[in-house]
């Protein structure tokens, strides 16, 4: 990048431009890398600790209570069932750590299971185990050895997905080929969705999602932008993220639905060849392989009699086809940034309007990249895929739910953190749409006025 002429502009101005001029220095070799993960990660820990210990105290109502027991057990090498109670340990944590909307027994009661929400079950047994062991193991060694309980201790290793998802966004964003400006600061945007910064303050392996959709903006790359054809690696890591949480496969359906589209467009279905069916074959085949296993699995473990206490609370019963269900919330998904939960002394005003900013930014920049970059299809690819996957993740909930065992279920509103792997896509749009535009200053205004946000939002807690 040439240096600009620096006189004319003012001291804010002259500022970025000297910035800008020392990121296109940026090195991008693996020990620049490495000093900006260790950044990201430092920039992690100032939104995230604050919140563990501050605001976000108090279990989450999202299901805190039965990840945290899942980490709990799966560190002492067992496996949930349906019905079994939730750990004792856990069961005295979450009555002295308290929760939103919910009495719980006292703080040291020593209360049984039947006293707590839902009867004290593990209800979310069904989930695959990678995320508990990537974080119940270490959790389990924080508690032995600091005055951290485990779910605290669980809590942290939050942190570290949300640096990797912002490290990796980053990678993705220069695979892209964005200047290194562009691609070290738009990352940082990620914390400023509501439902990214929930997920990295509690146990959740909703966690794992943000840094799943920024692999996913990188394989985009490779296959589009680089016209990688190898469906090896799609497969490995669609097969990694499946075992962490399912529904955060979906920027990788997504990719292999844009993939096979692209396939058939360029050579017509009579013209598809091996490799053209090879990867999005692979890529559904490590997704459905292991679901189908891990079922199979815990189908036969537990009480056979179990009924899921959450079964019409989110969900209604679906009588008939789901047809009229299913299409009315088809485009839920385009509230991709303002559809959030946020523990509750974190949700303050300034955030609600931040949020419906950042919604209408996010849906303007995933149709301005399909419009713009019509000559340029490789970088248009990102839109299909973000407008894509807000259409296939509520679909997917949808047809879950309508598995139920006894009476069908549907969502009347899929919530966003079921799309929360696709906020990765959303903010490469965003970089892609600002920099065909000749604004991507603009960005760097729009992630500061993130950033003071979430300060305000994390001092307000």
């Amino acid at each position: 990048m040439a240096r600009s002429v620096e006189a004319p502009h003012g001291a804010p101005m002259r500022l970025v431009i000297r910035l800008e001029n020392r990121a296109a220095r940026f090195a991008d070799d693996r020990r620049s890398r490495i000093w900006l993960a260790i950044a990201y990660f430092v920039i992690a820990a100032a939104a995230t600790l604050p919140v563990m210990f501050g605001g976000g105290t108090a279990m989450s109502r999202i299901d805190e209570p039965t990840h945290a027991d899942y980490a709990y057990r799966v560190s002492h090498f067992e496996i949930p069932a349906k019905g079994s109670p939730i750990a004792k340990e856990i069961r005295d944590i979450w009555a002295c750590m308290g929760q939103e909307r919910y009495a719980l027994p006292p703080c040291g009661s020593n209360a049984r299971p039947w006293q707590y929400p839902y009867d004290g079950e593990q209800y979310n047994w069904a989930h695959p185990p990678v995320y508990y062991a990537v974080v119940g193991f270490p959790a389990r060694a924080i508690d032995a050895i600091t005055p951290l309980n485990f779910v605290e201790a669980a809590r942290i290793t939050g942190t570290l997905w949300l640096a990797s998802g912002m490290f990796m966004l980053f990678v993705a964003l220069r695979r892209w080929r964005v200047d290194p400006a562009v691609a070290i600061i738009a990352p940082l945007l990620m914390m400023t969705f509501p439902r990214v910064l929930h997920a990295s303050t509690t146990v959740n392996p909703d966690a794992v999602a943000p840094l799943a959709g920024a692999v996913a903006v990188w394989l985009a790359a490779r296959l589009f932008f680089d016209d990688d054809r190898d469906w090896i690696l799609p497969a490995v890591f669609t097969g990694l993220v499946g075992l962490t949480k399912f529904i955060s496969v979906i920027p990788f359906v997504a990719l292999g639905v844009l993939a096979f589209a692209r396939a058939v467009r360029d050579r017509g279905w009579r013209g598809l060849t091996l490799t053209d069916v090879l990867l999005p074959g692979s890529m559904a085949t490590a997704v459905i392989v292991p679901y189908l296993m891990w079922q199979a699995f815990q189908a036969p473990r537990g009480n056979q009699w179990w009924m899921n206490p959450l079964v019409g609370i989110n969900t209604r019963d679906v009588q008939g086809l789901p047809g009229s269900e299913w299409i009315e919330t088809l485009f839920v998904g385009f509230n991709l940034a303002s559809d959030y939960y946020i523990q509750p002394p974190l949700d303050i005003a300034l955030l609600v309007a931040w949020t419906r900013l950042l919604n209408v930014l996010v849906i303007g920049a995933m149709f301005a990249t399909v419009v713009a970059f019509a000559k340029e299809p490789s970088r248009r690819s990102l839109g299909w895929l973000l407008m894509v996957g807000v259409v296939l993740y509520p679909l997917a909930v949808q047809i879950q739910a309508y598995g139920t065992p006894g009476i069908p279920q549907y969502f009347p509103n899929p919530t966003g953190r079921y799309g929360l792997a696709l906020v990765p896509g959303a903010i490469a749009c965003l970089v892609m749409a600002a920099a065909k535009a000749g604004y991507r200053r603009v960005l760097y205004v729009v992630t500061g006025a993130g950033l003071i946000v979430l300060g305000v939002v994390i001092a307000a807690g």
